[in-house]
């Protein structure tokens, strides 16, 4: 998640959105987590389930990358290092469209 948190700061002035989403977990426990880690993105609790099945999430942690037009450009379940040229590449190019 810290990788995460590392694209959150470099793109967060340019019209992207990292949306975690956490499922069953007590909201009280994600918002220390969250805080404890000092991370800034946003994390949606789906204690029932539904979004994760609307969107099928079937692997955690669950990642979507929203553009500027609210689509979902790019979407990852389980662990990911996001701080690759590649991955910093495929965002620019999104951002520039």
């Amino acid at each position: 998640m810290p990788s995460i948190e590392g694209l959150q700061q470099k793109y967060q002035l340019k019209s992207l959105k990292i949306l975690m989403i956490n499922i069953g977990e007590d909201e009280g426990l994600v918002e220390a987590f969250i805080r404890r880690n000092s991370y800034s993105f946003s994390v949606l609790l789906d204690s029932e389930g539904g979004v994760a099945r609307r969107f099928s999430v079937f692997g955690i942690p669950a990642a979507f990358i929203i553009d500027k037009e609210g689509r979902a450009v790019f979407r990852s379940q389980g662990y990911r290092n996001w701080n690759t040229k590649k991955i910093h590449a495929a965002l620019d190019s999104v951002i520039e469209e």
